[in-house]
């Protein structure tokens, strides 16, 4: 590890490693403990994952790929685990995304990785301050909104 000025030097940063799980539109409906929807990101029609376990959020290389803005670079690149121990390295990160919930509007740093389609897997814990709670029993998101009430997601 080499430091410079007292920071480390970006080519010489640690690697972080996280873990997301892939599953089809299929399997996600019949997973009791997935909730699942299609909303606006970015102003583009996307299918979303809320995920409890998820350590970031993360958006399918062909929707990122419609984005309008450049994508920066992560402080340390991601070692993602995506499927039976299948390792790709991530660098680069969408800040500032936004998701429209019923006329409400969440944003994240999404980072790009290879997904099926037009998907985006968000971190649940974001939500949490705006008050979001998963029942996966229910199979419901609710999120409080700017304005005191509450979005339920379904």
């Amino acid at each position: 590890m080499r430091i410079n000025d007292g920071h480390l030097a970006k080519e010489d940063a640690p690697t972080v490693k996280t873990r997301i799980f892939q599953i089809t539109t299929e399997e996600a409906r019949a997973a009791l403990d997935v909730v699942t929807g299609t909303f606006m990101v970015n102003s583009m029609a996307a299918h979303v994952l809320f995920d409890l376990g998820a350590t970031r959020s993360f958006v399918s290389l062909a929707l990122s790929k419609k984005f309008r803005d450049a994508p920066g670079t992560l402080n340390s690149p991601l070692a993602v685990e995506i499927a039976d121990d299948h390792i790709v390295s991530a660098k680069r990160v969408y800040q500032d995304c936004v998701l429209n919930v019923f006329r409400e509007k969440f944003h994240f740093d999404l980072v790009p990785i290879p997904l099926q389609g037009l998907k985006v897997i968000i971190r649940i814990d974001l939500l949490g301050a705006n008050g979001a709670m998963i029942d996966c029993e229910r199979r419901l998101v609710t999120v409080g909104n700017l304005s005191g009430g509450e979005l339920v997601i379904h």
